[in-house]
């Protein structure tokens, strides 16, 4: 069954590609590192052994254009998560499909398949030229840690568009018996593949620009540093909400980029969803 999830998943991520330009499937900027247990953060009664639990929605996303960009657009962000087995085996576009091997419940570390960030030229003139970046599959490793309120999460992640790694902490706490707080710091880190994707221009791309860009190499490093917020709220036992608000500081060989038109971005997210 993880298997097959597995190549189907990978399948669909071509096909996907070319219809995602309005549809945000990355993570969620407010949540930390498509962490484990999922955004929907059942209560222990509602968790069951061997059950699937799955959460169905969407919202909207009002974030850059691309990392660096000096306009914002509006996303829809589709929410389809299911987890088996208290979240044991999880598969949902946002934290893609994987599996956590830990039996302690503060403690969450696995494997993942997830889809690798894209861009299209078309989001921005300022990419005139640069050509579009695809979706593409990415395996990588999760480790997440809770103690108290305090919370550790870190992934590594690896595709044909190069390798990055997250790191993030943070705390969560209760606002009332519906409501959950999350503040956190981020970081973001690629090596020389990732921040040539994302960051580099080649000869050939500025030559294609028609002027407006110029070559450049971008070198391994952080690429990012976040403040995340995020905001969860029962509507009842079956919906809930979700609102997140980040701040981002490009650092390093990202900030030199001329594809960089802002060092820093802010972004805004909401989300409705039902848990079944």
């Amino acid at each position: 069954m993880f298997l097959l999830s597995l190549i189907l998943f990978a399948l669909g991520i071509v096909s996907f590609s070319s219809m995602a330009a309005n549809i945000d499937i990355e993570q969620i900027p407010d949540l930390p590192i498509k962490n484990i247990p999922t955004i929907t953060a059942p209560s222990d009664a509602d968790k069951k052994s061997g059950v699937w639990q799955i959460s169905l929605g969407g919202g909207m996303s009002y974030a850059p254009s691309y990392e660096g960009a000096a306009s914002n657009r509006l996303r829809f962000v589709p929410l389809l998560d299911a987890s088996y087995n208290n979240g044991k085996f999880f598969i949902s576009p946002l934290r893609g499909i994987g599996y956590n091997f830990s039996e302690d419940k503060d403690v969450q570390y696995g494997i993942r398949l997830s889809i690798g960030h894209g861009r299209d030229q078309s989001v921005d003139p300022h990419l005139y030229g640069m050509g579009n970046i695809n979706y593409v599959p990415e395996a990588g490793l999760f480790f997440n840690q809770r103690v108290g309120a305090l919370y550790i999460s870190s992934g590594i992640s690896s595709g044909s568009n190069g390798s990055h790694a997250e790191l993030g902490t943070g705390v969560g706490f209760p606002l009332s018996v519906d409501d959950r707080l999350r503040l956190g710091v981020n970081l973001n880190w690629g090596d020389n593949r990732y921040s040539q994707t994302y960051f580099g221009v080649t000869q050939l791309q500025a030559t294609a620009s028609g002027g407006e860009l110029v070559a450049y190499d971008a070198n391994a490093g952080i690429t990012e540093y976040a403040l995340t917020s995020n905001w969860v709220h029962n509507y009842g036992k079956k919906w809930f909400g979700n609102a997140g608000l980040s701040f981002k500081q490009i650092s390093g060989a990202a900030l030199q980029s001329p594809l960089t038109q802002r060092s820093s971005t802010s972004s805004v997210n909401y989300l409705l969803g039902y848990r079944f």
